[in-house]
């Protein structure tokens, strides 16, 4: 951490003083609260887009606690002509944003309770947690979606809490507005004054640092029924960059502030000591444990809590599956040898 110090001269372990109101972050923006398994549930699939920019007022879903939208530049594996719209992709598009869907995971994170965690198709990086996409997300953008509910005309603490294990120095970043694309700091003279844009870098040499993003926001009030729409928007882009990293995610915190504290205009990283160290039995041990069997042309693995792969005798991916329940079936229509991995632990089947 010394090292990263001199590294980073945003960083810094000061806080800003003054006692913190209500959590007005949504349900979906709270993933320690959440079941472990797959994260899917929070996206919105409407929302989805294959252009690199949803299109703004956004919509939270009906009876979602906040949510998540998804978009993506066209290349990797989307192919055919850019949609703004879900309706207008093609299947094979949308298969591509069910990819990524599947490889969004609530995960163990430790002390620090369930956390989020994706794995891009590109990356080496290893944790047993993670669900490794397979499908290129060029240029991947998530938009985190506030309740309607947050309480107009105040001002907030926004924090995100991360780790990235990356294969290359890279950064992801926040751009936050209302749902009209503005607002955030309209008319109060603080950065940009109508959105607000923050960088959030990760670096090779730290993957087993957390870093903090701390920073303070108006969400100011308005007659324009937009405004009211959303009061919050986190336009998070991850970049090319995340489809060769492991990015985990805590909680995040809007918190309702009394005054902005200039040290977090337009905001401020901050490296954090926390261990996301699975707690209770390891991955590995359960992984070992894990009982598979071959029976009716499908491959049942029970218990296994790393994602499952099933291989020919030749060595060729018949089918992978992330486990979402105790139970994780496989169909496989061929009769004959196979192995099933589950995380490192490999066995071999005959159906």
């Amino acid at each position: 951490m010394k090292g990263r110090i001199l590294l980073l001269s945003s960083i810094s372990m000061l806080f800003a003083m003054g006692a913190m109101a209500q959590d007005y972050a949504p349900a979906n923006w709270k993933f320690s609260k959440m079941e472990k398994g797959s994260a899917e549930g929070i996206f919105i699939r409407e929302m989805a887009s294959s252009k690199w920019n949803c299109s703004a007022p956004f919509r939270l879903g009906d009876n979602l606690d906040g949510s998540v939208g998804l978009a993506c530049a066209v290349g990797g594996d989307v192919a055919g002509p850019a949609s703004d719209k879900y309706e207008g992709m093609t299947d094979d598009d949308k298969a591509v944003f069910e990819e990524f869907y599947k490889a969004c995971q609530i995960v163990d994170g430790g002390v620090l309770g369930n956390i989020f965690c994706y794995q891009g198709n590109t990356s080496t990086g290893t944790d047993s947690r993670a669900v490794k996409n397979t499908k290129s997300m060029p240029n991947s953008t998530l938009f985190w979606l506030s309740n309607t509910d947050i309480p107009l005309g105040n001002n907030y603490r926004l924090s995100v809490s991360f780790r990235v294990i990356a294969d290359a120095a890279e950064k992801m970043k926040l751009t936050l507005a209302t749902s009209s694309y503005d607002g955030i700091d309209q008319g109060t003279g603080l950065a940009n004054d109508g959105y607000r844009e923050f960088e959030l870098p990760f670096y090779t040499e730290f993957n087993d640092y957390w870093s903090t993003a701390k920073m303070d926001i108006t969400i100011k009030d308005n007659t324009d029924p937009n405004y009211k729409e959303l009061p919050l928007v986190m336009k998070m882009w991850l970049g090319n960059g995340i489809e060769s990293g492991i990015v985990l995610f805590r909680d995040f915190k809007l918190e309702k502030i009394d005054a902005i504290d200039n040290e977090y205009v337009p905001g401020k990283i901050v490296d954090e000591d926390w261990d996301d160290t699975p707690t209770g039995i390891s991955y590995t041990e359960k992984d070992n444990q894990a009982v598979v069997w071959a029976k009716d042309g499908q491959i049942t693995v029970v218990d296994a809590a790393s994602p499952v792969s099933v291989y020919s005798i030749s060595g060729q991916l018949v089918a992978f599956k992330a486990p979402m329940s105790n139970v994780t079936t496989i169909p496989v229509s061929e009769k004959g040898v196979y192995v099933v991995k589950v995380g490192n632990s490999c066995r071999k089947v005959v159906l």
